[in-house]
């Protein structure tokens, strides 16, 4: 064999693979689309973690929310230790005075805003405020007003047999538990039935239960029994205030009832007199006037602005009245409002007088008490030997210095009760005492 051997290498080829566009277009496509996702989560990343990131980098530049402090001293050196007691004084005079002024502007500044708050609101808005509360003041009296109907039958040649109504405003003056009592002015117009509609529409058919024939005033009593619950429970008794205040003249009023002569209608005026007075047999009565137009056949009542009643409008005062709405003061009513509600009988004496007041007194020298102007005939007064110019001046042990207190010593008594009667005559120059016992019998 021969020492040479011989080797055999293999050739390789190493040749490119081709390219495939379709996968290269593919990859590009991906890695772009990648990259537009990084950069777009990368660019939210940023804009969420920024604010944290500049928090921390530049916490100063967070904005803080803050309160003005007070001007307080540094701890370690006090302003208060470097001033003198002149310079002390000094100041405590300046922080009082600065007090002062802040006061006097926070006072004047609220002074200007109150009046920029009235000048906004025009004269007519006001105007409309003021009539909306009487309005309001005028609907709550409702429930203490009724209507009266009066019924007589009348006959007439060419008609024949026919039925006459009038229709009053009535006032409930009282609640006994068992009866509400209704005051009305009949103004004349007795029926031979009467109807009594409340608020909510409900009638009843009652009698009088007693009037007082000079004044027209009349006093119903309507069981609760008759009524329904609905109906008790939008009713209930005026209050009575009282008339004979000095400060009444020029006083607001309302006038509810038929003030117009119209049933359910209100009126709005001021108080123009209270000197007045109606004159009648054994009553003398004060007048309030207003400048409310009065109408014929009006009734009802005058209310203050608390809603108390102060008056109640009466035909016989509207006929002694110059023009405007007339009401009888109800403080000189209430007495008889009484007797009338709890059926009481009345004493008649038969006077009709006038006060002495004390500018007579004074000027004229007449003796205080009720000067007599007319007796009636065959009344109790005539046959005790009273006559016209006497001056009343007790009754019994109660001084009489006003017709007022004649009236209210007259409603204690009873028919048929003798009672010692005080006055003064004059003979010549002078005044003497006489008395007279007088044997009381019942109003006519």
């Amino acid at each position: 064999m021969d020492e040479k051997s011989t080797s055999s290498f293999v050739k390789e080829t190493i040749k490119k693979k081709p390219v495939n566009k379709r996968k290269l277009f593919k990859r590009t496509v991906t890695t772009i689309v990648m990259a537009v996702v990084f950069g777009v989560f990368a660019c939210l990343t940023f804009l969420l973690m920024e604010p944290v990131i500049d928090k921390i980098i530049n916490p100063q530049r967070v904005p803080k929310v803050s309160f003005p402090e007070e001007n307080l001293p540094e701890e370690e050196v006090s302003m208060d230790q470097l001033m003198t007691e002149e310079s002390m004084a000094q100041k405590e005079q300046e922080d009082q005075q600065a007090v002062i002024e802040a006061a006097k502007n926070a006072a004047r500044r609220q002074a200007e805003e109150s009046l920029q708050t009235e000048e906004q609101q025009t004269p007519l808005q006001s105007y409309n405020a003021i009539y909306t509360d009487l309005s309001a003041l005028a609907e709550e009296e409702k429930k203490h007003l009724v209507t009266v109907i009066s019924s007589q039958e009348m006959e007439d040649w060419l008609m024949g047999s026919y039925e006459s109504e009038k229709s009053f405003s009535g006032i409930v003056v009282a609640d006994n538990t068992h009866s509400l009592f209704v005051l009305a002015d009949l103004q004349g117009q007795q029926g031979s039935r009467y109807s009594i509609v409340f608020n909510d529409g409900s009638i009843v058919e009652e009698q009088i239960l007693q009037i007082d024939r000079q004044t027209g005033l009349a006093v119903f009593a309507v069981p609760k029994t008759e009524l329904s619950v609905p109906t008790l429970s939008c009713v209930s008794p005026a209050k009575l205030g009282n008339s004979s205040a000095s400060n009444l003249v020029g006083l607001p009023v309302v006038a509810v009832g038929s003030p117009q002569g119209v049933s359910d209608s209100i009126a709005y005026g001021i108080v123009t007199s209270d000197s007045t007075q109606l004159q009648l047999t054994d009553a003398n009565y004060g007048i309030i006037l207003t400048d409310i137009e009065g109408y014929q056949g009006a009734s009802g009542c005058l209310i203050n602005l608390k809603g108390d009643v102060i008056g109640v409008i009466l035909q016989s005062a509207q006929d002694s009245s110059p023009g405007g709405l007339a009401a009888i003061g109800i403080s000189e009513l209430k007495s008889l409002i009484a007797k009338l509600s709890n059926d009481e009988s009345r004493v008649y004496f038969g006077v009709r007088g006038i006060e002495i007041t004390q500018q007579i007194n004074e000027q004229l020298g007449v003796p205080l008490g009720v000067y007599v102007t007319e007796v009636e005939a065959g009344s109790p007064a005539m046959q005790a030997g009273i006559r016209i110019g006497d001056i009343i001046v007790r009754s019994g042990e109660d001084t009489i210095s006003s017709f007022r207190e004649l009236m209210t010593a007259l409603f204690t008594y009873s028919p048929q009760e003798e009672h010692t009667i005080s006055l003064l005559r004059q003979e010549g120059d002078e005044y003497r005492e006489q008395t007279a016992v007088v044997l009381f019998t019942g109003v006519k």
